[in-house]
């Protein structure tokens, strides 16, 4: 079963075409400042991993069965 993973985002400020603030990650009650949107999304993937098992990961580049797959389907 897919656990939820809950997180509430305080955006305090905007430089450099990003976002600064802070990330309370509700289900474990940690907060920790973020200096840009990218560190923001590793944070969050981070703890997304952490609460979920393996199995339930997101496919990334070393997994590239399903990109094969595709490419034999467009020729």
């Amino acid at each position: 079963m897919h656990k939820s993973t809950n997180f509430l985002v305080t955006i305090h400020h905007q430089e450099n075409y990003s976002f600064q603030g802070v990330i309370e990650w509700l289900d474990s009650g940690d907060k920790i400042h973020f200096r840009s949107a990218l560190e923001l999304m590793h944070l969050m993937e981070e703890a997304t991993l952490k609460s979920t098992s393996s199995e339930s990961r997101m496919r990334s580049w070393s997994n590239t069965n399903s990109l094969k797959l595709l490419k034999e389907q467009a020729v």
